[in-house]
């Protein structure tokens, strides 16, 4: 599937999609996540111009909320954070829309979009995007390393999800960045 076909699939799912610069997350519109849309003249006319940008989708709703779950070797893992949030009642399991393992092996767990902010979470090495943010998609290359065509995980039909993995599943609950801060 080219990254034009791809871009067109997330927007019929009704993820508003925009094209990043070639290689990297920096949008190649005017306006980045604002000039997102759904309207496959223009995702079309976007890729026929630059046929080698990398896809980004605006997050929150009408797309999905994204929870970046970052591993950083030595210097840390969010999933020790994601387990605590799901042993904590803060993440319900079974409900992510798909997951999505990143090329530094960290991973993108996609929920229903929500009008929630984004919002950083750095000490515990996750990002939670919604409105006003956005994602870099498959099959997008950053510098050298590929996100995977085929996701790790997906449920209900989402646009070329695929494969299983060991990740667990999961759905953000409102107040979960709060909690977490707190928890220390």
């Amino acid at each position: 599937m080219s990254i034009t076909d791809q871009a067109l699939a997330y927007a019929r799912h009704g993820w508003p999609v925009f094209p990043c610069r070639p290689g990297t997350k920096e949008p190649a519109t005017g306006h980045g996540f604002l000039d997102a849309t759904i309207d496959p003249d223009r995702i079309r006319w976007w890729w026929r111009r630059q046929p080698t940008a990398n896809l980004a989708i605006a997050t929150g709703a009408p797309g999905p909320d994204v929870l970046d779950v970052d591993q950083h070797g030595p210097a840390g893992s969010g999933f020790v954070a994601l387990n605590r949030l799901i042993r904590g009642g803060l993440v319900e399991v079974g409900k992510a829309k798909a997951i999505v393992a990143t090329p530094s092996g960290g991973a993108h767990i996609y929920f229903a979009g929500s009008d929630q902010h984004s919002g950083k979470l750095p000490r515990h090495h996750l990002d939670f995007r919604s409105s006003g943010g956005y994602i870099v998609a498959p099959p997008s290359q950053v510098g050298r390393q590929a996100l995977p065509r085929h996701p790790a995980r997906s449920r209900g039909g989402r646009p070329g999800l695929g494969q299983d993995s060991q990740l667990p599943r999961t759905r953000a609950r409102p107040g979960c960045t709060a909690a977490l801060t707190s928890a220390r």
